[in-house]
């Protein structure tokens, strides 16, 4: 496999190391806005104990974050058990295809063509995975934290990452990756997604308003190389602060104009305002056209690059349409992703006092104050 799908694999295993504690926010007149988070239709409905409730098929209902916490959720779905309920998820993760082409000396690369998003229905357990009706089983356990699971008819694989040590954590996840594999040596397609419990009701935080700090991910390209370097794909991180308001269930934007010190790339962009309901992004929010600029030097594997005669590539893209989830316990963890057909962006908004247990909590750009 080629160095460009690197970023693929390291996107998934991507994650802030952090530690449990008691949530923090702005406390002013818990009662009234307990009753906005509870009795209101930004979080879901609770979807009581694990498997206590079973849909039509005698699948569970997916859980929500009162029903059960991450490591009894990762035991129920890598039960081996052949008795043991299969647990019914839907959820949103974004589309990266990436067709074979010639690289040097003969040797064949998987470079980026083509992104967007996809909604899917998964089903999770008896350590397997059935994904829109395509079912991944023999599990094969690559260290402590991946197993991968082969798909019974057809090319292609999945992966489920969980980090067990972490599980306690409040601000924790699944990462999930459907592949389709190379096929018909053309190429492959993966659909990356965070599995969790949807923040409930019964678990919602008590004050009027969190804060989380993001970490925003891009990858963009064409298939084609954006420079005499042969970089077909460009990547940028950046944190900032949000701010969710349970009352209307707004998370608020940011504008975006950094240089990232150690790979001297540049993006710009401007996230909106969104909207929650049901724990998941709602309405127009999802339809947002977010236009995104990333220029600086390509991708350069000598050491201490980039260098001066490193080349310099510029690459645009717009974001179509938005997914996003409120996950874990009291809205410790929101997930967003957008895609457009140039590329994709993905952002891990951690509530910001679990943010600041990192070594190094660096925030590049702080909340704004909200106008009057």
């Amino acid at each position: 496999m080629a160095r460009r799908t690197r970023f693929l694999f390291w996107l998934l295993a991507c994650g802030l190391t952090l530690v449990a504690c008691n949530g923090g926010g702005d406390a002013s007149d818990p009662g009234v806005i307990g009753g906005d988070a509870i009795n209101g239709d930004i979080f879901i409905t609770a979807a009581g104990p694990l498997c206590a409730q079973r849909e039509m098929g005698g699948n569970c209902v997916q859980p929500t974050s009162s029903s059960t916490d991450e490591l009894a959720l990762h035991k129920a779905m890598t039960d081996p058990d052949p008795k043991s309920p299969m647990i019914n998820f839907d959820i949103s993760g974004f589309i990266i295809e990436s067709p074979l082409t010639k690289g040097g000396q003969g040797s064949i690369d998987m470079s980026y063509s083509s992104y967007g998003l996809a909604r899917r229905h998964v089903q999770a357990g008896r350590n397997s995975f059935i994904v829109d009706g395509r079912r991944y089983g023999n599990a094969n356990h690559l260290r402590n934290t991946d197993i991968y699971y082969t798909r019974e008819q057809g090319g292609g694989g999945a992966y489920f990452t969980f980090n067990e040590e972490m599980g306690h954590n409040p601000a924790w996840d699944f990462s999930f990756v459907e592949g389709e594999g190379v096929t018909n040596k053309k190429g492959g397609a993966g659909w990356y997604a965070r599995l969790g419990l949807l923040t409930d009701q019964t678990d919602a935080p008590r004050t009027r308003k969190v804060t989380y700090v993001g970490a925003y991910y891009s990858l963009s390209g064409t298939a084609k190389d954006l420079n005499e370097n042969g970089t077909d794909v460009l990547n940028i991180g950046v944190t900032y602060e949000a701010e969710l308001d349970l009352h209307t269930g707004s998370l608020s934007g940011v504008s975006i104009d950094y240089t990232d010190p150690k790979a001297q790339r540049h993006t710009r962009l401007k996230l909106p305002d969104l909207t929650f309901k049901h724990s998941r992004l709602y309405g127009l929010s999802k339809t947002q056209r977010i236009d995104i600029e990333i220029d600086g030097p390509g991708e350069d594997l000598r050491p201490g690059a980039p260098h001066p005669d490193t080349p310099r590539t510029r690459h645009d893209f717009t974001i179509e349409a938005l997914e996003g989830e409120i996950l874990g316990k009291q809205a410790s963890l929101i997930h967003l992703v957008g895609g457009g057909p140039k590329g994709i962006f993905q952002i891990m908004l951690y509530r910001k006092e679990l943010f600041e247990l990192m070594d190094n909590p660096v925030i590049n750009f702080p909340l704004t104050p909200a106008k009057p």
